[in-house]
């Protein structure tokens, strides 16, 4: 092989090298959210599976959401709810420490005018780093006329929308970007 063909292929294997080696280390840095994230990282560890409100009152109920994960998480409450039911509070966000739990108290409303019967009561826990797990408590409501039809609609139309468009994250696209650099820099490189 003739020296100049040596030389870039020396040059190549270095940039290769380097490339590879940098993506390698920008993985592993957890902060950067470069790694993806497998499995739930973020569980309901305590949640009623029923509950009994009255129609024209107020009920509430409390759960606990643990954070398995290497990150620290703002977690908050998703709902899909009933017509007729609404939260009154304590869906807000909390910062959930690395391995540790937080716990919302859950206040809800039941409109005057809702039906008798069971409904399905649907949460789930809405943070960053993690997918919604959804949690469905059996709503049991009493002291109103007797239910005809159940209906569930998300709590907010844009959010629910969201959930199912996710996309696979930043972890995935920078492996990719990275994987695409670095092919595009070999093939470059073969005309130095």
């Amino acid at each position: 092989m003739p020296l100049q063909g040596r030389r870039r292929s020396i040059h190549t294997n270095k940039i290769t090298r380097t490339t590879f080696g940098t993506i390698l280390v920008i993985a592993s840095i957890s902060g950067c959210h470069a790694a993806t994230t497998t499995g739930d990282i973020i569980t309901f560890t305590d949640a009623p599976t029923t509950m009994a409100i009255e129609a024209g009152s107020q009920a509430s109920f409390d759960v606990t959401l643990r954070n398995s994960g290497d990150l620290y998480a703002d977690v908050s409450i998703n709902a899909r709810l009933p017509d007729g039911i609404s939260i009154v509070s304590g869906d807000g966000e909390q910062l959930v420490d690395m391995g540790k739990s937080a716990d919302y108290h859950i206040v809800i409303a039941a409109g005057e005018d809702m039906a008798s019967g069971t409904y399905p009561l649907e949460i789930a826990d809405k943070s960053s780093v993690d997918q919604h797990t959804w949690h469905t408590i059996d709503l049991h409501v009493t002291g109103g006329s007797v239910a005809t039809q159940v209906a569930t609609e998300p709590a907010n139309e844009e959010e629910h929308e969201e959930d199912e468009t996710k996309s696979p994250g930043f972890g995935f696209m920078a492996v990719v970007v990275a994987f695409g650099s670095l092919m595009a820099l070999a093939y470059h490189s073969r005309f130095l």
